[in-house]
């Protein structure tokens, strides 16, 4: 299951990547440089490089390359930090005036830093050859405040990533704006599937805390595709979106001209 749903996110999100690069590029050759668009290809990218870790036979590799027990497991969440942290960079450019953004940018890097700091510890203090660092071994304390720390920093990022790309959507309905509003509707609905996933993982670690978990089998399925279907419908809504606005670029210049 796993190597089929971040095998496909992969390749969705090496599409992604290559179409913001190029936009991005575009950018900087105009030397109209947003924190929006570099933002969104930095995204794309870390997007792709987890979810490649997290395909099993890449997993595998990337720990018998390394000599280190959960190498890629580590990298992976890394990267969905470093995702989350991305978007919301991009999301706050696009939605803050120039008189809060600098405050915004610099508060969600620190959260984001923040994070990162309580998880490496965490790790360092608890991967052993015996241990994995997902749902199934639960029964380790340092597993499951890790895991805890993680997915409460995806539940908080894709909400506000969710709330965000719905208030654009609405607006850019209002402004007629077809494309970027379908787009954003679809970021918003990837978002609640981000929300979902943390949820579903989280919920299994709780109840297992508290000795009556639902079944493991069932999480090990329902998580995936929801982490799958949120990396999937976000891109694609985000890419739509950037479509759109070129659209709308280009309609503005035709009636200008």
């Amino acid at each position: 299951m796993d190597g089929v749903v971040f095998g496909l996110c992969a390749l969705f999100g090496l599409a992604g990547t290559v179409l913001s690069a190029r936009e991005a590029w575009r950018q900087g050759a105009r030397n109209e440089y947003r924190i929006a668009r570099f933002a969104r290809a930095v995204a794309f990218g870390v997007c792709t490089v987890g979810v490649a870790l997290a395909v099993p036979a890449v997993e595998d590799f990337v720990e018998s390359a390394t000599g280190m027990n959960n190498a890629a497991k580590l990298g992976a969440h890394i990267c969905a930090v470093l995702w989350c942290g991305s978007l919301q960079l991009m999301l706050v450019d696009w939605s803050y005036n120039q008189e809060v953004l600098k405050a915004s940018l610099y508060a969600r890097v620190a959260f984001a830093v923040c994070v990162l700091a309580a998880m490496l510890p965490l790790f360092v203090n608890t991967t052993d050859e015996s241990v994995e660092f997902t749902t199934e071994y639960a029964k380790v304390p340092g597993v499951t405040v890790y895991l805890v720390v993680y997915l409460a920093y995806v539940a908080i990022t894709c909400g506000e990533i969710a709330f965000l790309c719905s208030g654009m959507a609405l607006v850019a309905r209002r402004g007629g704006h077809t494309w970027s509003a379908r787009g954003l509707a679809t970021s918003t609905i990837a978002a609640l599937l981000g929300v979902a996933y943390a949820a579903s993982k989280g919920s299994y670690l709780v109840t297992h805390y508290l000795g009556h978990p639902w079944p493991l089998r069932h999480e090990e399925i329902v998580s995936p595709v929801l982490a799958g279907l949120a990396v999937v419908s976000l891109i694609t809504g985000l890419t739509m979106a950037m479509i759109g606005k070129r659209l709308a670029s280009c309609k503005a210049a035709t009636s200008a001209a």
